[in-house]
């Protein structure tokens, strides 16, 4: 299988929001564990309909973000469609309010939604090896006929090699606000990003906001997100969203919305 190996710009300086990984002890390898490789019923489950938005947003994001490693269900009162499996993957130093509002709608039309909690002080490569066999070994407990992944920044790093190891799974894969070029701290314990080539059954759509409305790209000579793959999209989000700058965290919202149908204005 042919390797597209990209090296990191040596002049991008990652230190806002989520991609910092100057801010904490740096990025350290750790072994895959037998217990984070649960079986679907062993999963924590949060109910969607007790995550308050609005004021509240924020304690709602910590309480997402407090659950265990691993595959966290999410589930409403409602009954949905249980023919498509969707698993959302948070980025680094993630504080999850982020993710509420675009879940809760994700929720009211889907019925196996998880979100997918990782140590983002591990490497990429063995993040997205996990959660690749979480998918297939969820795939196997029922009749899915699609998977569905979306991934915030470090998170779109994640999905993006995950994309590889999925095999011939009919999916589409959402890569969110990614520094998939690299940054700085990944390389220095970490080997240099590589994706390798997808089966034509996966889509990989890639959801690039506009650098200078985004927080964490803006002060960047370049952009990471901009990179050479075969993206079965390239779409760029608009700069406002609801009359407001729509910037690295919101640009969750904006495409999990997007995709239920839920228009936002500019």
């Amino acid at each position: 299988m042919r390797r597209r190996k990209l090296i990191r710009r040596s002049t991008i300086l990652i230190a806002l929001i989520v991609l910092s990984a100057c801010a904490g002890n740096g990025i350290e390898e750790k072994a895959i564990t037998s217990q984070s490789l649960k079986t679907s019923n062993q999963w924590p489950a949060q109910n969607l309909d007790h995550l308050a938005e609005g004021s509240e947003i924020k304690v709602s994001g910590l309480q997402l973000m407090e659950q265990p490693l691993g595959l966290v269900e999410l589930t409403t009162d409602a009954g949905r469609n249980d023919s498509v499996l969707i698993v959302a993957v948070h980025g680094y130093q993630s504080s999850g309010y982020e993710w509420i509002t675009g879940l809760k709608h994700l929720g009211a039309h889907y019925g196996s939604l998880y979100f997918y909690r990782y140590d983002w002080n591990r490497c990429p490569e063995s993040i997205a090896e996990e959660l690749a066999s979480l998918i297939l070994n969820e795939k196997q407990t029922a009749p899915y006929k699609r998977v569905i992944l979306f991934g915030h920044s470090y998170g779109g790093v994640v999905v993006a090699q995950a994309a590889s190891q999925i095999g011939a799974v009919r999916a589409d894969v959402h890569v969110i606000a990614a520094p998939l070029a690299g940054f700085q701290g990944l390389t220095d314990n970490c080997d240099e990003l590589q994706y390798d080539e997808w089966s034509k059954s996966v889509n990989v759509l890639q959801h690039r906001t506009v650098k200078a409305q985004d927080g964490a790209f803006r002060e960047l000579e370049d952009d990471p997100q901009e990179i050479d793959l075969p993206f079965h999209e390239v779409y760029t989000l608009p700069p406002t969203m609801d009359g407001h700058r729509l910037g690295h965290n919101w640009s969750v919202t904006w495409v999990l919305d997007q995709h239920v149908g839920r228009a936002h204005r500019l």
